[in-house]
């Protein structure tokens, strides 16, 4: 299943000591003020968490000349003085309750750190494990011990290399074979706090042969009032025939900053739908990849950008097909208006041995406005002869006939846009199985196009 010769010869340029001395000064800052890391709960992820330094030493944070960051200046959002330390919850339950749904089992993450008197475990099974990652590997969980950085540990990622050397606490999530839970997980993820801060929450996610789970996670902003930027890291393991649906809703305010990187395992006869809805925050990064690694598996990835003010938001996303007879779908949408700027980078690699491929991406823009920037670059790689792929995308006003014909028939240009806007949303919603989130997700959605 190897590529090309010419693609796995390609070098990397060597860094001067010089850059590895300033990338070691700027990771020592933070891990001086890391008060907890992952390392100290289990040796192993002690290990997997010095290794992770030494290649972050040697890469950095990325800079313009990145081209997988051209148009997301990471390393200039990353100047802020932010400290690594913990901040404990300064929010009442109260100021939550309006996030937690009763349908659903509610785990609450307070600036990367699980609060479990707030959360809602009345209707989690025995069967699913859902904890603290610290304490999983602090027990000798042998799941979480064995999948720590597995998907991650080849990965050129920077960004991640960040988070597996800062990593304090995340969540950890076992779905045991044949299992199907029936209640959708619900993490509510909240930055909060006075402080200029940079958290490093780390997560793992493992469903095992024939399990099937709806995985919601949701990001907000409570009480903030400096900048922080959180760069989160999940890492999720489908096994043979088992079935993940994923939705993600990122609506944060303007202070906050975003780096969101997952990395899915799909392996044979398995499924995963993957939703993420950005709405909002100063700058979104998100970074999806998924190695399709088991043959007559699928994998949907959908994701809806609705960008205004100064906001920018980023979508890169990777799928890579390792083997044969397997099945992707790709779908972004933006709404970009204001001085607001979108950008979306989709890739779809297909391997030598990946015969009998069919891979589809699509990635569809409106802009509202003169000034509103959309960067738009799909892709395809592929080194198969018998497959199926194709890749396209457009960037577009609202359509004036249809504008005319609405305001013909009695309604004002405002309403008449957000129906458009409304509709053209709907075909990413419309990929969210659960009616509860799905109706939830629509309301948002109509109250950021106003």
């Amino acid at each position: 299943m190897e590529l090309a010769t010419a693609k796995t010869n390609s070098t990397r340029r060597v860094p001067t000591q010089a850059e590895i001395d300033k990338n070691t000064t700027i990771l020592n800052k933070w891990l001086g003020e890391a008060e907890t890391r992952l390392g100290s709960a289990n040796p192993f992820a002690k290990d997997t968490q010095l290794v992770a330094e030494e290649h972050f030493a040697h890469v950095g944070l990325p800079d313009r000349k990145a081209e997988d960051y051209k148009y997301t200046h990471i390393r200039t959002y990353l100047q802020e003085d932010y400290t690594a330390k913990a901040f404990a919850a300064n929010i009442l339950p109260s100021e939550i309750e309006s996030l937690l749904n009763d349908d659903f089992i509610s785990i609450v993450v307070v600036n990367g750190k699980y609060v479990t008197e707030y959360s809602r475990l009345n209707k989690l099974p025995q069967q699913v494990t859902v904890q603290s990652l610290y304490k999983a590997l602090q027990q000798g969980n042998e799941v979480a011990i064995k999948n720590f950085n597995r998907a991650l540990h080849k990965s050129k990622n920077p960004l991640a290399m960040l988070n597996t050397a800062l990593a304090g606490d995340g969540i950890f999530i076992n779905v045991p074979e044949t299992f199907l839970c029936p209640v959708p997980i619900h993490i509510v993820n909240i930055c909060t706090g006075d402080t200029k801060a940079l958290h490093n929450p780390r997560s793992l996610v493992y469903l095992h042969e024939n399990a099937e789970l709806t995985l919601i996670e949701s990001y907000h902003s409570i009480k903030q009032t400096e900048k922080n930027f959180t760069n989160s890291v999940t890492e999720f393991y489908i096994e043979d025939n088992a079935s993940l649906e994923n939705y993600i809703l990122q609506d944060e305010d303007a202070l906050s900053q975003r780096n969101d990187v997952r990395q899915f395992i799909v392996n044979r006869d398995s499924r995963l739908n993957s939703v993420i809805i950005s709405l909002d925050g100063g700058m979104v990064r998100n970074d999806p990849t998924v190695l399709i690694e088991g043959e007559n598996s699928e994998a949907h990835l959908n994701g809806l950008f609705i960008v205004k003010e100064n906001g920018h938001i980023d979508n890169h996303t990777m799928v890579e097909h390792r083997v044969p007879n397997c099945f992707s779908n790709e779908l972004y949408k933006g709404v970009i208006s204001d001085n607001a700027e979108g950008v979306f980078n989709g890739k779809i690699l297909v391997y030598r041995d990946a015969q009998k491929t069919n891979a589809y991406q699509s990635n569809k823009n409106i802009l509202l406005g003169d000034k509103a920037v959309i960067n738009t670059k799909p892709q395809l790689e592929i080194y198969a002869d018998d497959v199926r792929c194709t890749h396209g995308t457009s960037t577009g006003m609202l359509n004036e006939e249809a504008l005319f014909y609405m305001r013909s028939r009695g309604l004002n240009e405002k309403l008449a846009k957000n129906i458009l806007l409304q509709a053209f949303a709907k075909e990413v919603s419309n990929t969210i199985k659960n009616e509860a989130f799905r109706a939830f997700i629509e309301q948002k959605i109509e109250e950021n196009i106003q």
